[in-house]
């Protein structure tokens, strides 16, 4: 009988060591997945303010006027938020770009004009010449990111060495 308990108990010390070790790989992964999460968000602000510093050192100033407001769907799944969608004219033909903010209610109207920020060497490449539509995004999401990820990489770390079972 003794010999029985012996290699039950060794048996469940298995069980435990190999559930412990699937869950730091979970933890592990995880981690690494939502690593790859803020950093893709903190590449995407980041792209958006070299694009908005290379318009601010290289680009020229025209004016656009608001042709429509293009409607899509708020972040709560209603709708609608709107965008403007700016005409201006470079080296004699007209471009268009829908502004990268939205807004209920619209920020802009049909007809306004607007200062625009465009590159001479691309004109598909322009902004609203206005602090808010250029900088508040990149300001916003990668110190954001960058917060989000030391509280997560905070806690899964503890739970990592913990051995903490995050998921059931």
């Amino acid at each position: 009988m003794d010999s029985y308990e012996k290699n039950v108990d060794k048996a469940v010390n298995t069980v435990e060591k190999v559930a412990g070790a699937a869950n730091r790989l979970y933890i592990g992964c995880a981690t690494i997945f939502a690593n790859l999460f803020f950093a893709g968000f903190c590449l995407w602000g980041i792209y958006a303010g070299y694009i908005s510093w290379q318009l601010e050192q290289n680009g020229e100033t025209t004016t656009g006027i608001v042709v429509q407001m293009e409607a899509s769907s708020s972040s709560e799944g209603g709708c609608c938020v709107y965008s403007p969608v700016i005409e201006f004219v470079a080296g004699g033909q007209t471009f268009s770009f829908e502004g990268d903010t939205a807004s209920d209610p619209p920020a802009y109207e049909v007809g306004e004009t607007v200062s625009i920020l465009y590159d001479p060497a691309d004109p598909d490449t322009a902004q609203i010449n206005k602090w808010s539509e250029r900088w508040l995004f990149p300001l916003i999401i990668i110190p954001a990111m960058i917060l989000t990820a030391l509280v997560v990489n905070f806690f899964m770390i503890r739970a990592f060495w913990r051995n903490d079972v995050i998921h059931e």
